[in-house]
Formats: structure tokens, sequence, C-alpha cells
């Protein structure tokens, strides 16, 4: 086996597709403060209101994750990524303008985060579709640490960034730099000329019948379904935590927008050190205990992020350790996921595959943020918080009771 075998850096294309995400998220990092601390600052919002904010954004997920797996497989990828972030542009265009003629309401928060959480899914499952006719199977691990490594590093820079532009500018004005981040993805993934493999159907079947064959698949499968539950329990758990994580950072804690912006940024350290280390852990304790032991990991920055809150003047550096290590445990769990389900599923089924991964894993974090906020609403903050924290430490049970754990790679299944 080559070098240019095992690198993804070697395909053009893939750099490109590499550059467009990086652009994405490091623009959503800005989003991610600003969206909230409009709501809990400039809009007051209750503790329910939150949870119902990061619910609207999160519910495509749970929603149109199907649907848009089907859809996907059945055209070019490339497309759908161009419009997908030309059209989230568009709509989160809406808070400024709406914001300078004085007519910024919740519900128009409510309404930006739902279209442009809709369009991420379609974004997001066909960037993944798409990966796999870009670089060699033997380089697709390079490829999603390099891609999680430029997201992780992206999600450091990007809140530091974003706490003090929005410090300086406000959180409306900081929306900007989201905008123009998408528009900076779409001209980079305009530049990508790969032929897709676009495999039709052998025999017309209806919508529901691809959707079931989808789910089927995922949920059959001996190794993806303990995976995918793992999946869904952090994300639950981190959907109960994200509910409130700004709302309590600025009110309980009396934080600044800088402040903010630091502990996120701190914290995204993890994300970074567990993409760049992802391939060596897999290859030093296996690809099936590296996921077990990375959801554990993570588990426990979760419970340890409403600890630190009570650490006083040390509370920051508290908050930014659990941070990350969650994000370290997070990471390094979600490369081996990725890579183990790309690596075993038929191309036929790539989109769909993804989609109903997304389903269940990702359409847990609406119902985790409306209930956050509901129990933020009803017993205080802190105490969702710590539900968040210890429902996220049960999530590598699922793998434990697997056969994931003697999976040594990719390749040998």
């Amino acid at each position: 086996m080559t070098l240019s075998e095992t690198r993804a850096t070697r395909v053009p294309a893939f750099n490109r597709l590499w550059a467009a995400e990086t652009l994405s998220v490091l623009g959503q990092q800005v989003a991610l403060l600003a969206l909230p601390l409009i709501a809990a600052v400039t809009l007051h919002a209750t503790p329910a209101q939150m949870g119902l904010l990061v619910a609207m954004e999160t519910a495509p997920l749970l929603l149109f994750s199907l649907i848009a797996g089907v859809w996907i497989d059945q055209r070019p990828r490339r497309p759908v990524l161009i419009w997908t972030d030309l059209l989230r542009a568009a709509a989160l265009l809406v808070v400024p303008l709406t914001a300078l003629l004085g007519v910024l309401r919740l519900e128009v928060l409510y309404g930006v985060a739902f279209v442009v959480g809709t369009l991420s899914v379609f974004f997001n499952v066909a960037y993944q579709s798409l990966l796999p006719d870009l670089v060699p199977k033997t380089a697709l691990t390079d490829a999603n640490s390099k891609l999680e490594t430029s997201r992780s590093g992206a999600e450091v820079l990007g809140p530091g960034l974003g706490g003090g532009l929005i410090g300086l500018v406000g959180a409306v004005a900081g929306v900007w730099v989201n905008i123009g981040t998408f528009l900076a993805s779409a001209a980079f993934l305009g530049g990508i000329r790969v032929p897709e493999q676009i495999q039709a159907p052998q025999t017309r079947t209806s919508l529901g019948q691809q959707l079931r064959e989808g789910l089927h698949y995922v949920w059959s499968h001996p190794l993806i379904r303990p995976l995918v539950l793992c999946a869904s329990t952090l994300n639950f758990a981190q959907g109960l935590l994200d509910a409130l994580l700004v709302l309590h950072l600025s009110r309980d804690l009396g934080l600044t927008p800088a402040q903010i912006g630091l502990v996120y940024m701190g914290g995204n350290i993890g994300f970074v050190g567990g993409a760049l280390l992802a391939e060596r852990v897999a290859t030093w304790l296996g690809l099936g205990r590296a996921a077990q032991l990375a959801a554990l990991v993570a588990g426990v920055g979760l419970l340890l992020v409403p600890l630190s809150s009570l650490l006083g003047p040390l509370a920051i550096p508290g908050l930014i350790a659990a941070r990350l290590l969650f994000g370290f445990g997070a990471i390094i769990f979600s490369v081996q996921h990725v890579t183990l389900r790309q690596t075993i599923t038929p191309r036929a089924f790539q989109g769909r595959m993804h989609a109903s991964v997304r389903f269940f894993a990702g359409g847990v974090v609406p119902l985790g943020a409306l209930l956050g906020g509901v129990v933020g609403q009803q017993f205080g903050v802190g105490t969702a918080l710590v539900l968040a924290g210890g429902v996220g430490c049960t999530a590598w049970l699922w793998v434990w009771r697997s056969g994931v754990p003697g999976v040594a790679s990719a390749e040998a299944v």
C-alpha cells in the first residue's frame, strides 16, 4: 500500500471539501453563541424557551433525516452541498434584517433555527455520502480524521473569535460572520469536479420501502446498532446540556460573551486533540475498544460541567477542563464510528445509512433539549445539567455489551 493510497490530501477534490467544511463550521461556532445570546440577553428567554430554541434547530434531524437519505442516494451530492450552503446564508440573513427593522422576536429565531437545521441535515448527509467517491477506501480513516481535526480547530477558534466579536459589535452583528462562511464554503464546493457513483434502484420502490430498508439495515447490523445507541445516549445528554449551557453561563455565573467564548474555545481543544489522536488510539487499542473507552470519557466530561460550576473563582478553568474531556472522547468515538460504518456499508446504501444513523442518533437531541428546558424551568438549571451528565455516563454500556470491542480495524470486518 503506497502513501498516496492512505493520504486523503493527495486528492484535490477532498481538499476543497475539507476547506468548505472547515469554513462552514467556523461560522457556525459564532452563530452557536450568537443565537442563544440573542435569546437569553436581548429577548430575555426563559429556560423553557431556550430549550425550545435548541429543539427547533435540531428537530429536523428527527423529521427529515430519513427522507434526506433516500433523496440524496438518487442524485449527485455536490449540487446539494452548494445549494444548502447558499440557502443557509439566506435564512440567517433574516436575523440582522429583522433586528434592523425592529421586529426581531423569539419566533423569528425559532424559524431561522429550524430552516438552518433542516438544510444542515441535507448538507451533512450529502457530504458524508460524497466522501467515499472522493478518496479510496484505504484513505477514509485519514480523511475522516482530517475533517474532524479541522472541524475541531474551527470549534476552538470560532467561540473565542465569536465571543470577542459579539462583545464588541453585539450578537446580532456576529451572525454576519456565519453568512460569509456559508458563501465561501459554497465557492470551494463549486470547484469539485469528480464523477459521482449514483446507483439507481434496480426496481421501482416506494419512498416508504426505501426508508424501511435504510432503518432495517442500521437497526439489524450487529456492529452499527450498538454504536448508534451509544451515540444516541450521548447526543440526548448533550441536548439536555446545550439547551441551558449559555443561559447558565450568562445568567447564573454572570460570564461575559468573551468569557463564554473562552469556555467554549478552551474546551474545544479536546476536539482537536481527539481528532489528531483518533487514528493512533485506534491503532493502539483497536477500533472497537477505542470507541468504547472514548464514549466513557465523553460521558464523564458531561458530568463534570455542572460540578465545575461549584468551584467559585476556578469555575472557568474547571468548565474548560470538563468540556475538553468531553470533546476528546466524543471526537475519538465519532471517528471510529463513522469510519466503520462507511467501510462496511454497500455504496447503494450510503445515503440511507447515514440518514438512518442521524435519525436515531440525532433525532434524540431535540427531545433532550425540550426535556432540559422543562427540567430547568421546574427544578432549576443546575438540576438539568446534572441529569445530562448522569445520562451521558451510561452511553458506553451499549458498546460494552456488544461485539464492537472485538473489532480491531474497519478493514478487518
